[in-house]
This record gives structure tokens, sequence and C-alpha cells, in this order.
């Protein structure tokens, strides 16, 4: 069974509110719960299903949202910016090819 969490939309949420975020989507999860005690409750990452032929890694340990005003999560997950920058994906092997073929000084 899996579980889907309902993102937000960002005009809901105040500077100062308590927030969670996942910070592979950079999206805010949903407003900080707190328990009987006034402690915050840690809410569980929810993985993605593993795509199809690749088997899922197990892990010891669990996993948490991080959680913080929305200010500070805005800036350092860029909740509201722009999309980080994604990995180059390309192997040593293909970018020597290219530059073989197509220096840049030409």
């Amino acid at each position: 069974m899996t579980e889907t969490i309902d993102e937000q939309p960002t005009a809901t949420w105040e500077p100062y509110d308590l927030v969670y975020v996942d910070p592979d989507s950079n999206t805010v999860v949903s407003k900080v719960e707190l328990n009987k005690n006034g402690d915050i409750k840690a809410l569980p990452y929810i993985p993605k299903p593993p795509e199809p032929g690749k088997e899922e890694r197990r892990r010891s340990w669990r996993k948490f949202y991080p959680w913080g005003t929305y200010r500070s999560m805005k800036n350092v997950f860029k909740v509201d910016g722009k999309p980080r920058k994604k990995e180059p994906t390309k192997t040593l092997d293909e970018v020597i090819e290219v530059a073989l073929k197509e220096p840049y000084w030409d």
C-alpha cells in the first residue's frame, strides 16, 4: 500500500509557519504537527517505488522529511525558486569523443 501526501499550494504559507519539505521535488509537504507534549512529530519519508527492473535497496535506518520555517526552507531547498541544476550524466568517454571531434578553440 503506497501513501501519498497532498502538496499544498505555496500561497497558503506564511514566512514563519513550520513546514515539512520534500528535498527531492523541492516542495512543501504539509504543516508541522505537534504531539501532546508540544514536541514536533517526525514525518516519515515515503520513498518512490523503484523503477521496473531495479530492486529496492533496504536501509537499516529510517528517513524523515526535514522541517523548519517556510522562510528558511525556501532558502535552503529553493521551494519557490528555480529548480536545482541536474547533475551531468555523461561519462568521461562520451565527453572526450565530442571534445576530440569539436575542439572549442576552432
